[in-house]
């Protein structure tokens, strides 16, 4: 930290270390400039939650986007169009320079000439931040206000300090996750806001992030990362327009004249918030969080951010337009339910016009069309993240993170490539029958029992949460060997984890259910059926049958269903 002439803090987020990182030789702490010079090797940033780590991680793409957009257009100058550009050739180019951890001089230069943007306590123009905002009253919040899990009291392993005041270094990791994640409700009304009424600021959504499906390419650096998360759309030299906040005049509490994003880069450092944070000569005391930038028609047809997928609207389709929205991965049975928006293609089995396929990540395209040219091969290491809020997203409810490893063999447009993604999806939906027949079992046990039906989702979340690291493991070598034989692989282990599951479900039914009750009989004569916990094992034998019809042939005769 540097002390001026007048006493004023300033913490030069180029300069100081604020990046929570695990670099080679452990854990560090960097700035800016020592991620991109060389001087260590970050492999991936471990800060405070997994949004966090995310939103840190898209403000560095976007330094790396924002400089070699500018490279590639003085270049494309220069060449005057007399030489051919070949996009594979700079993606392996920046791959080995990452690798070798070479400085990345063309980032380094151009963080240079926009330095004076990025002092989180500049007088006039805070990074990310408004120098003068307030409201009539003066309102400030306590700093725990910009710490989602600290915001309250209950559930929060903060000490009371902890929420009262923060390090400039994590107050400047916390302020570029507000601006990517906060929740949405009634904020202060800022003077200059011509929006706010009776001092107060209407509901104007989340941040943009926080409507998305953060995808991340992971690579065996942090630098890496960075590469296999550009796209040769977002680094193209049309990007002229596609302006980071601090390239743009300084905001005011006003929103800005247009609110049409311009491209990655805007996205990526969106101001959906106006903040100011206050600070002592050592730490960051209070924050102000008022409205910012609001993302136009809940980020209909906005396509422009190549690391989420997009989901399709029938209902917002209209005179032939079609209407897609961004789609943030479910904040449970995360994998299996990200499975269509990751890997599917238009055209691929299973949609109509009416229930289009999802847009996948423009990063997993890219990266497949790559691996067509032969540029790189093998399983990408794909990180999701997102944010779930409560009702009318004005509270943040959990946060999601799921891993999975994506071979480029699904991804690719070839025919044989679409027939490997229909197997992943055909053992995912085969799992999900299996899943809710097991949740049906488990709900008949308790009328077994002597209890109403109700569906086991805690038996089929079990059964879900057992599978997903053999399921990734599954699909990472898929289109190694003889498809029949994988696709039955694989229902042979969910067959096996099910009725694991189904005889402790049976241990732990207890001796009425064991016994079983008489349902359906009446005065009419009819005797009823007996619901016991060996009549519904048969059943649940039957209904496995169906869901996994591979596994019959090859099951020993005593696991097979009986009639």
């Amino acid at each position: 930290m540097n002390g001026t002439a007048t006493h004023e803090p300033s913490f030069h987020l180029l300069d100081e270390p604020w990046i929570l990182c695990l670099t080679q030789d452990g854990r560090a702490t960097l700035s800016i400039r020592q991620v991109f010079d060389g001087s260590h090797t970050p492999l991936k940033i471990v800060g405070d939650s997994p949004t966090q780590d995310y939103a840190v991680l898209r403000l560095l793409l976007a330094i790396f986007w924002r400089a070699h957009q500018q490279d590639l257009a003085a270049q494309e100058l220069k060449r005057k169009a007399r030489v051919a550009f070949s996009w594979s050739d700079w993606f392996q180019a920046a791959l080995n320079t990452a690798r070798s951890s070479s400085p990345d001089e063309v980032v380094l230069a151009y963080l240079e000439s926009h330095r004076d943007r990025f002092d989180l306590f500049h007088p006039q123009t805070p990074f990310m931040q408004v120098a003068d905002l307030h409201t009539d009253s003066g309102k400030q919040l306590e700093i725990s206000r910009i710490v989602p899990e600290a915001e309250h009291s209950y559930f929060t392993m903060r000490t009371a300090e902890g929420r009262k005041s923060l390090s400039f270094a994590e107050a400047a990791r916390w302020l570029i996750h507000t601006q990517a994640y906060d929740y949405s409700g009634i904020k202060p009304g800022a003077v200059g806001d011509p929006r706010a009424k009776g001092n107060k600021g209407y509901p104007i959504g989340t941040g943009w992030t926080g409507m998305t499906g953060g995808t991340v390419v992971q690579g065996s650096t942090l630098r890496e990362t960075l590469v296999l998360n550009s796209t040769q759309a977002v680094l193209s030299a049309q990007g002229s327009e596609d302006l980071p906040v601090w390239e743009r005049p300084a905001d005011t509490a006003a929103p800005r004249s247009s609110e049409t994003p311009r491209g990655a880069v805007d996205l990526a450092t969106w101001q959906s918030r106006r903040i100011r944070l206050f600070h002592n000569d050592s730490s960051v005391t209070g924050v102000l969080v008022t409205n910012g930038d609001r993302i136009p028609d809940a980020g209909k047809n906005i396509f422009d951010d190549p690391m989420t997928p997009y989901r399709y609207s029938p209902n917002q389709t209209k005179k032939g337009v079609l209407a897609y929205y961004p789609l943030p991965y479910a904040t449970d049975r995360t994998m299996w339910r990200a499975l269509d928006a990751l890997i599917v293609e238009e055209g691929d089995a299973g949609f109509t016009e009416k229930t289009r396929a999802p847009v996948r990540p423009a990063t997993l395209s890219h990266l497949a069309q790559l691996a067509s040219e032969g540029i790189i091969d093998g399983v990408l290491d794909v990180s999701l993240v997102s944010m779930g809020y409560g009702p009318q997203s004005s509270s943040v409810a959990t946060t999601t993170k799921a891993e999975i490893g994506l071979p480029l063999a699904i991804l690719r447009s070839e025919k044989l490539n679409a027939e490997l993604r229909l197997d992943v999806r055909n053992a995912a939906q085969a799992t999900a029958q299996a899943a809710t027949s097991l949740g049906w079992f488990a709900g008949q046990l308790h009328v077994a029992a002597g209890g109403d039906y109700e569906f086991g989702r805690d038996a089929a979340d079990r059964l879900y949460t057992q599978l997903e690291p053999e399921f990734i493991s599954w699909i990472r070598g898929i289109g190694t060997g003889d498809a029949d034989e994988y696709a039955t692989t694989w229902q042979l282990t969910v067959h096996r984890r099910v009725f694991q599951l189904a005889d402790e479900l049976v241990r732990g039914a207890g001796p009425k259910a064991l016994i079983g009750r008489t349902e359906g009989a009446d005065d009419a004569g009819s005797a009823g059926r007996i619901v016991s916990a060996g009549t519904l094992y048969q059943q649940l034998k039957h209904k496995i049958a169906k869901d996994l019809p591979l596994t019959v042939a090859d099951l020993a005769p005593e696991e097979r269903s009986t009639r």
